[in-house]
C-alpha cells in the first residue's frame, strides 16, 4: 500500500543460550531462545497499531528491533519504503523512536531534563545553539509540563511526570514514528487515563504513525485503530480494532479478548469469559506425532488450541479471512470461514 510508513518482513531476533558448566559437562546444547521468530508487520502513516499477547510472547523484544536496539536475526524493516541497514543513519535513527515501560530507568538520574534535551538537540543538530533552550520548553509545554521542569532531575518528579519527560525525550527528535512500550503499566490508574489521552493528543498534533505495545486490552480497544495479537514470537491475527475485539478468528484471540473481566448486572461480580480448554490431548499427540515424524513446525498454539486438529502438524501462515480480507489470521480454520459466506450468501425461499 501506498500509505504504508513501516513494514517488518519475516523479521526474527534469536538469543544464543546461556552454556553452564553442567550443561558443558554432560555435553547438553540449551535450546535457543527464539523471542521474535518470523513476524509480518504493516504500519500506515497517521494509524495508532496495537501490538498485544500475554508476557513473554515477544512484544518488547520486536519493538526494540524496529528501534534499533535489538539487531535481528533475520528478516528486513522498511522505513518509507527504504530497508533500513544494520548501522543506521542519524535521520534513520531520529525518525523511529520510542517510549519505554519504566520512565526512570530509561532517563538518566544525574542530569536535569533541560541538560539531557540539550544533549540531543545539540547533538543531532535540529535547532540552533541559541534556540535550544527555546525548543526545550516548547517539548515541555507539548507534554504538559512546566518550564521548572527543565532545571528538575528525575527523582524529583512522580511516575507520571517522568513518563512526560520521557515522551518529551522522544519527540525532541521530531520522529514520525513513535513506539510505546507499555507506556501506562507502571502507572496508577488514576494517572493512566491522562497519559493515555497525552498520546491521542500527540498523534493528531505532530501526525505521527504510533505503535502501542500493551497487554491491557482495554486501553487498546481504546486507542488503536488496528490490533495485531503476537504469540510465542509470531503474529498470530491481525485486524480493525473494532472487528477483531468483537469477533476475533484465532483460538488465542478468543482466549485473550475473553479474559478481560466485565461487569455483570449494575451490581453483579465481575468474571473473566474466558474459553474452556477441551480435553483434546489424543489430537494434541497426534500432531506432535505428526510434525515430528514429517520435519515440520507444528502451530505453536496446538498444545492450548480447544479447536485443535490434525492440520495443526504444519504451522499456517497468516491467511486472510474470507469474511473481511483486511483481517489475517494464522489458523487452518481460517478458510473453512468462506463456508459461512457462502451460507450467508444463498438467497431464501421466494
Amino acid at each position: 500500500m501506498t500509505n504504508e510508513i513501516l513494514a517488518v518482513e519475516g523479521l526474527a531476533r534469536h538469543f544464543a543460550p546461556h552454556v553452564s558448566v553442567i550443561d558443558r559437562l554432560f555435553g547438553t546444547k540449551p535450546t535457543e531462545n527464539r523471542a521474535v521468530d518470523g513476524v509480518d508487520l504493516v504500519l500506515h502513516k497517521g494509524e495508532t497499531l496495537g501490538l498485544v499477547g500475554e508476557s513473554g510472547s515477544g512484544k518488547s523484544t520486536l519493538a526494540r528491533a524496529i528501534v534499533g536496539l535489538h539487531p535481528p536475526t533475520a528478516g528486513v524493516i522498511r522505513y518509507d519504503g527504504e530497508v533500513l541497514p544494520a548501522k543506521r543513519t542519524r535521520a534513520q535513527q531520529r525518525a523511529i523512536q520510542m517510549v519505554f515501560q519504566d520512565p526512570y530507568s530509561s532517563l538518566n538520574p544525574r542530569m536535569t531534563v533541560g541538560q539531557m534535551l540539550a544533549e540531543l538537540l545539540r547533538f543531532h543538530k535540529l535547532v540552533p545553539r541559541d534556540k535550544v533552550r527555546e525548543r526545550s520548553r516548547e517539548l515541555m509545554h507539548l507534554v504538559g509540563l512546566p518550564e521548572r521542569a527543565l532545571g528538575q532531575r528525575p527523582r524529583q518528579f512522580s511516575g507520571g511526570q517522568r513518563q512526560r519527560v520521557g515522551i518529551a525525550r522522544a519527540l525532541a527528535l521530531e520522529p514520525t514514528v513513535l513506539l510505546a512500550d507499555e507506556p501506562v503499566s507502571a502507572l496508577d490508574v488514576s494517572v493512566q487515563a491522562t497519559i493515555i489521552n497525552l498520546f491521542a493528543d500527540l498523534k493528531d498534533t505532530l501526525d505521527l504513525s504510533v505503535i502501542f505495545v500493551s497487554h491491557n486490552m482495554a486501553v487498546v480497544r481504546q486507542i488503536c485503530d488496528r490490533t495485531a495479537v503476537m504469540y510465542r514470537g509470531r503474529i498470530v491475527e491481525t485486524g480493525s480494532t473494532g472487528t477483531l475485539f468483537d469477533d476475533p478468528v484465532h483460538p488465542y484471540t478468543r482466549l485473550l479478548t475473553g479474559s478481560v473481566p466485565r461487569l455483570v448486572g449494575s451490581e453483579g461480580p465481575v468474571r473473566a469469559e474466558v474459553e474452556a480448554e477441551d480435553d483434546r490431548g489424543d489430537v494434541r499427540q497426534e500432531v506432535a506425532a505428526s510434525a515430528a515424524r514429517d520435519g515440520t513446525t507444528p502451530c505453536r498454539f496446538a498444545d492450548r488450541c480447544p479447536s485443535v486438529v490434525a492440520e495443526c502438524a504444519v504451522e499456517p501462515p497468516l491467511l486472510p479471512d474470507p469474511r473481511d480480507p483486511a483481517r489475517l489470521a494464522a489458523c487452518v480454520h481460517v478458510p473453512r470461514l468462506a463456508e459461512v459466506v457462502g451460507a450467508d450468501a444463498e438467497p431464501g425461499p421466494t
